[in-house]
């Protein structure tokens, strides 16, 4: 499986080999390099239970392993989205995190063995059968339904893409972002045109520097505002807003975003991606 172990990579994991049982949230698709050898796939789980003292830990945690960066195929475990396995794994040392790691970098484990596939443990197994429930709020525009990999609603309509972040801390809940939300749900069309006019505003000039540079004719901000699509609405758990502008290739495919803040000022635009 190309599965190795590195001296450095394990002294950031206790010492102690213990065993647990993980429901998993997402199956591995994916790896950062670690070194100049290997990578680091990690998979966040739902749930853990300790095997030893029968204790259930529903915080968010992460299970992590090294592979060899010439793999074959696939990432070291052959894991499903909402498998339980059970594990022999170390314990990460609690660290002091900077702001941009997330809490559960303190509730990693170093998996070294899967004791047993397809693991039948009750309170996980349960667990995971309301977890593959769809949840949906309902709405006049639509049904939102939950994704709890991404913990946030979405829903898609002819016109655009929408979404409401998850409340902080919570993975269902989201007051915040759909009282935002339904501020604006039955004149949705007015929030583009405020957010497409800013944008054409903001932008103006940086626009006509790249159609410049692609010897394209100068626009007035009127055709800025024409020629840009939205296409998706992201309602966050702070109440601001991010729009997501098509760029009409006036920025050569890149996507612009628009920012309001909670209070409905328009705060930014910019390019991405």
């Amino acid at each position: 499986m190309g599965i190795v172990r590195v001296k450095e990579f394990e002294e950031e994991f206790e010492q102690e080999e213990i065993e647990i049982y993980a429901l998993l949230r997402e199956a591995p698709n994916g790896a950062a390099a670690y070194l100049k050898d290997y990578l680091r796939p990690l998979v966040y789980t739902e749930a853990t239970v300790d095997c030893k003292t029968g204790v259930l830990d529903r915080r968010e945690g992460i299970l992590t392993w090294l592979i060899s960066s010439d793999r074959e195929a696939g990432w070291g475990y052959d894991f499903k989205q909402y498998g339980i396995y059970r594990l022999l794994v170390k314990k990460a040392k609690i660290k002091i995190l900077d702001e941009n790691r997330v809490a559960s970098w303190n509730n990693r484990y170093l998996v070294l063995k899967v004791l047993e596939w397809d693991a039948g443990q009750k309170e996980l197994e349960a667990l995971a059968a309301y977890l593959q429930q769809p949840k949906y709020i309902h709405t006049q525009r639509g049904d939102f339904l939950l994704n709890r990999q991404y913990k946030w609603y979405e829903m898609k309509t002819p016109d655009c893409g929408f979404t409401l972040d998850a409340d902080e801390g919570s993975d269902e809940t989201c007051e915040a972002a759909l009282a935002a939300y339904k501020k604006h749900e039955m004149n949705m069309p007015e929030l583009d045109r405020q957010l497409r006019a800013y944008a054409a505003g903001h932008m103006l000039d940086t626009a006509n520097d790249w159609l410049g540079d692609a010897d394209e004719e100068p626009i007035t901000a009127e055709q800025f505002a024409d020629r840009i699509t939205l296409s998706e609405l992201a309602f966050r758990n702070d109440g601001s807003i991010e729009a997501y502008y098509d760029d009409g290739d006036i920025f050569w495919g890149h996507c612009i975003i628009v920012r309001m803040d909670k209070n409905g000022n328009i705060e930014d635009a910019e390019i991405a991606g």
